[in-house]
């Protein structure tokens, strides 16, 4: 148990050195506050490891609400960077609410989903009408990662429930219902996103500059990369974001293709690591936590590297425990340690 235990453990800990050897070789003076976020994200998975699992899940209701209150709250009080009111000042650390909140909506949502006895459509509509309230508050700082997210989340849920056929029907009504009104709904930089993705050479030196770079940055590292602190596109100011949204294509140019291996099998033994709870947990509430942890991993991780290599849109989503920003990191803290407390309940834990 401990040997398979390891595995995973090993696997995180390989991600977490990655991690800061490109922030360290992009943004140095970066280093040492990704460094203390570590750290407590280290002591945050210890502490859950102590915690109890049940407790957590019959809590759910009393998540969501605070979830609520810290979205309202940075409307009220938030910080303004850059246009969008994401984060609340605690004095030494900006706490982005919209990162912070998706593991206590995990739990959430997996305890609601748990304990219905039927899923019919109007429970599915009630489902969707809670999960929607979230998702409003953080589309209106605005945050469309996040959104995106946290949409998801709930989608996906329902789906392995049983209900994909029902979602796919409520997803073509809503596309019929709100495409007319779509140049409403979107800010103009998040259409100009969208519409880079299609063809980024479009505005070259605009819109499409992003992923454009980024693409070449992973173009260039080729099989064994350029070395760590000898990335042009990253340290000649070329690739906007380096450390954050596009720091996938930082770490390939200077790891290349071998870098990117090893930094795939470490999410792989992770991912393979939640579906291994699913699969043996019995408990539906354990499953569909387990399921929640697997697809906030997944979904971020495929989003962010699929814009770093410029075949999904630019949508500020962070790659997970990879990315510099305390929040995102203590939010897969949560994650890693939720993940820890199921797998202690599985005899042997084997993968």
């Amino acid at each position: 148990m401990q040997q398979n235990k390891g595995l995973l453990f090993s696997a995180l800990i390989l991600i977490e050195v990655l991690s800061l050897i490109t922030i360290w070789s992009t943004a140095p003076e970066l280093f040492m506050s990704q460094l203390a976020f570590v750290i407590v994200g280290i002591i945050v998975v210890y502490l859950l490891g102590k915690s109890d699992i049940f407790l957590l899940l019959s809590s759910g209701k009393t998540l969501y609400i605070i979830s609520l209150i810290l979205l309202i709250l940075t409307m009220l009080v938030g910080k303004n960077i850059r246009g969008s009111v994401r984060w609340i000042d605690l004095g030494f650390f900006n706490l982005q609410t919209s990162e912070i909140i998706k593991p206590l909506l995990a739990i959430y949502y997996s305890s609601y989903l748990a304990k219905l006895n039927k899923i019919d459509w109007k429970q599915i509509l009630i489902f969707l009408g809670i999960a929607s309230m979230p998702v409003i508050l953080i589309a209106i700082q605005p945050d469309l990662g996040s959104a995106l997210t946290l949409i998801f989340l709930p989608l996906a849920l329902l789906a392995v429930s049983g209900q994909l056929g029902k979602i796919l029907i409520l997803g073509t009504i809503f596309s019929v219902l709100v495409l007319p009104f779509e140049s409403k709904l979107f800010k103009p930089y998040q259409r100009q996103r969208i519409e880079t993705f299609i063809n980024p050479y479009s505005d070259p030196k605009g819109a499409g500059y992003n992923v454009i770079q980024a693409t070449i940055a992973v173009g260039s590292g080729k099989i064994i990369g350029k070395g760590v602190k000898l990335g042009t596109q990253s340290h000649l100011n070329f690739l906007p974001e380096r450390h954050t949204d596009f720091i996938f294509a930082s770490y390939v140019e200077e790891f290349g293709l071998v870098g990117s291996l090893a930094l795939f099998l470490s999410y792989i033994v992770l991912f393979r690591s939640c579906l291994y709870a699913v699969k043996r947990l019995r408990d539906n509430q354990q499953t569909l936590l387990s399921l929640s942890i697997f697809f906030l991993f997944l979904f971020q991780f495929l989003v962010n590297v699929g814009m770093n290599l410029g075949i999904m849109p630019v949508t500020g989503i962070t790659l997970p425990l990879f990315s510099y920003g305390g929040s995102s990191l203590l939010s897969f803290a949560i994650l890693v340690g939720l993940l820890n407390l199921q797998l202690d309940l599985i005899t042997p834990f084997e993968i």
